[in-house]
């Protein structure tokens, strides 16, 4: 069993950045209040979440369903993006401001491209 599944999460808990649907499944990305502060202060929410979206379709779909831990490397920016899929949530875990990075056991990793993975 995944850590999220069967504990009552708030879904309200922390900031949305945004919401949107792919054919009418709906996503929300969400971080922490503290985290929110972090990323606020020194990246651009709209490629963090432009990074999360390019995921696409079919990825988004899967991995909401398994509750999949993934690290979007974009070397563009020179940043990686961890997140957290718990069901319809998409959970910003940190954004760390390297493209070379070490990421837990377990964690898919894609390498985000000009014009997508």
């Amino acid at each position: 069993m995944r850590e999220h599944e069967g504990n009552n999460l708030n879904r309200d808990h922390g900031k949305k950045l945004m919401s949107f649907s792919f054919n009418g499944k709906n996503f929300e990305i969400r971080t922490t209040d503290h985290t929110y502060e972090h990323l606020e202060r020194r990246y651009d929410l709209n490629i963090v979440c432009g990074n999360i979206v390019a995921l696409g379709k079919e990825r988004l779909y899967d991995y909401a369903d398994r509750g999949e831990d993934i690290a979007i490397i974009d070397r563009d920016n020179d940043m990686t993006v961890i997140i957290t899929f718990e069901g319809s949530q998409i959970r910003i875990r940190t954004v760390i401001d390297k493209s070379n990075v070490w990421v837990r056991k377990g964690t898919r990793i894609f390498n985000l491209k000009k014009g997508g993975f």
